[in-house]
């Protein structure tokens, strides 16, 4: 297990939300997926046994379970919801004809906590970590149903972040002289460095990205309070001859004003008279959405659209500021957990908790101890509530270079992830890590 989590720290991601437009689409693959447990502490059955060739609906112990969701909860026995080790997804997914010539992706945007994605008999890529996004570009059989193979574990130890103990377990007994041991060798129970519950499995949406041979796929905005901004736009490969059209439009309470019009992929301008995004009590959180129009020549080739507000965070010795004014954060730590479908999104869920942080007069809070869903970002953006993404390092104590390359790994994919939510006012390193120890001084810094 430990081998695979280092080979796989390959930045398979992109940070922009799925989208549909005039160009982009996607089909969702959330929905009921067939279900296998392997015996908890196996020595990967089904990665020995090559599963992913399989139907594993025939199996005899398959079931369906929802996608998203945490498996843990959604049945009545213990060994299922404490399950430590592999357990295997697969959904079949037949192309549509007409999807012929575009470049396809399989797009996950929560599994914990490592991840091995097949579609059919190939390997397509590997994710380390939950709560953050992974995409692997795929090549689909448009003559047959294709099978998207997901294996999942949530084996956690002192090189993954978060990290959990193991204490395997070599009880033995006698009968008539006899020995017999309690458990099968290389077993161990596990528990976890932090006070939360490890909910497991594919807790945030799936789909199936349909885009064209040349693409966006970055667009990094900079808007300060003052009016300055900055954008730049990145494309998935190299390519000469492209250009892009930008335009940013006001989105309340002007709804549809361009304040600004640009060409390229990368600039710079003053806006005059724009109105800044402030967390509530302290103004509006006005937003903006910027319009990219990848050209080839006149022709359109790709569409995105991202919102965004224009906000200055600064501080002191002892004050948070937010456009200038001091900011007293009125707010919560929270888990994204609820009964049945344990971490997995659910924005009915996700709305309620907004409503009832409103109600309580919040205006802040902390994605205590991983980063929430991008859903959440966007309606944080909307409602004027400011936030603090947290990475999911609760409860370091080993500060050795694995862990610092897992460590940053993380945070690049949550910073590419979450770098133009104006709610987003600070990231958060780690929750409680044991920084009396020497050797964390040199990590942190």
């Amino acid at each position: 297990m430990r081998c695979l989590l280092v080979l796989s720290l390959v930045l398979y991601t992109y940070a922009l939300y799925p989208q549909r437009n005039e160009i982009r689409q996607y089909d969702s693959l959330d929905g009921l997926w067939t279900f296998v447990r392997e015996q908890s502490n196996s020595n990967g059955t089904g990665l020995v046994n090559q599963w992913y060739l399989s139907d594993l609906s025939t199996f005899p112990n398959a079931t369906q379970i929802p996608v998203p969701s945490a498996y843990n909860d959604l049945v009545e026995q213990r060994e299922w919801r404490d399950h430590v080790g592999w357990v295997w997804y697969q959904l079949k997914y037949t192309p549509a004809q007409r999807d012929q010539g575009l470049r396809t992706f399989l797009r996950f945007e929560s599994v914990n906590y490592f991840a091995m994605v097949f579609l059919n008999d190939k390997n397509v890529g590997n994710h380390t970590g939950g709560h953050l996004p992974f995409e692997f570009e795929v090549n689909f059989d448009y003559t047959k149903i294709n099978f998207i193979t997901v294996a999942v574990n949530n084996t956690l130890s002192n090189s993954t972040i978060p990290p959990g103990e193991f204490q395997y377990k070599t009880e033995v007994y006698t009968i008539n002289g006899q020995s017999y041991s309690v458990y099968p060798d290389g077993f161990f129970e596990q528990t976890p460095d932090f006070d939360f519950f490890n909910y497991a499995g594919i807790l945030r949406s799936a789909f199936v990205l349909k885009l064209g041979s040349v693409f966006i796929s970055d667009v990094w905005i900079v808007a300060q309070a003052n009016g300055s901004l900055l954008y730049t736009i990145t494309l998935d490969k190299s390519t000469t001859g492209l250009t892009a059209n930008v335009t940013v439009s006001s989105l309340q309470p002007t709804t549809g004003t361009i304040v600004y019009s640009g060409t390229g992929l990368q600039n710079s301008a003053v806006v005059q008279n724009i109105e800044l995004w402030y967390p509530r009590g302290y103004g509006y959180p006005s937003l903006y959405v910027m319009e990219v129009k990848l050209l080839n020549g006149t022709q359109v080739i790709d569409i995105y659209r991202e919102t965004f507000g224009f906000r200055t965070v600064t501080w002191d010795s002892d004050k948070i500021y937010i456009n200038g004014k001091p900011f007293y954060c009125h707010g919560f730590d929270a888990h994204e957990d609820f009964e049945l479908h344990g971490r997995g999104y659910n924005p009915v869920v996700m709305i309620k908790d907004l409503n009832t942080m409103e109600w309580m007069n919040g205006n802040c809070y902390r994605t205590s101890h991983y980063p929430y869903s991008q859903e959440r970002a966007y309606e944080a953006d909307r409602r004027g509530i400011a936030v603090i993404t947290e990475t999911p390092a609760v409860g370091m104590k080993l500060f050795d270079n694995t862990n610092l390359a897992l460590h940053k790994y993380m945070l690049t994919e949550m910073i590419q992830r979450d770098k133009n939510h104006p709610s987003v006012i600070a990231w958060s390193l780690s929750n409680e890590p044991q920084t009396y120890k020497p050797e964390s001084k040199a990590y942190y810094q």
